[in-house]
């Protein structure tokens, strides 16, 4: 059996978008089965904020176009690998599983739209090496002329590994 032992960062969110960005909901990072992400094994939040909550430490509420904040939020997480499976024994590989919205706000409407683009971004127990920055695009659907969109830079770092 083989391990690896990572640090996982959300180091920055930056809007790339035309509009303010204020997401909500999370994102998780998880080991999960190579075969299977449905068996997770072991997740952590990287981002949590529920609608009405700051979405950073600092209490700014959203992101202006072309600026960033910096998160620096570290989780820890144990990958391992066997080889060939068997009973009990799971290849694993990790996984970044957000989960966000957006509030839209039109003519005195609230309309909550998903973002998609970086669903369950994977990475395979042989990927993980040394010190990895990974970003990650997040949109949503074109809503009256807004325009939604960042990207979360996550850093992982190879901590330990045996076998």
């Amino acid at each position: 059996m083989a391990t690896k032992t990572i640090d996982v960062t959300l180091a920055a969110i930056t809007n790339t978008g035309a509009s303010h960005v204020s997401p909500t909901g999370v994102i998780n990072i998880r080991t999960v089965r190579a075969v299977d992400d449905e068996q997770v094994f072991q997740s952590e939040n990287l981002y949590r904020r529920d609608s009405g909550q700051p979405i950073h430490p600092s209490g700014v509420q959203s992101i202006a176009p072309d600026q960033s904040l910096t998160y620096n939020v570290t989780k820890r997480l144990t990958v391992s690998d066997f080889g060939d499976e068997s009973t009990g024994h799971l290849n694993q590989m990790m996984i970044f599983d957000p989960d966000l919205t957006q509030n839209i706000v039109d003519l005195g409407t609230v309309e909550t739209v998903p973002y998609f683009g970086c669903f369950k971004r994977k990475v395979r127990f042989d990927e993980i090496e040394g010190f990895q920055e990974i970003d990650c695009l997040h949109n949503i659907a074109a809503v009256d002329g807004h325009d939604c969109r960042f990207t979360a830079q996550y850093t992982i770092n190879l901590v330990s590994s045996s076998g």
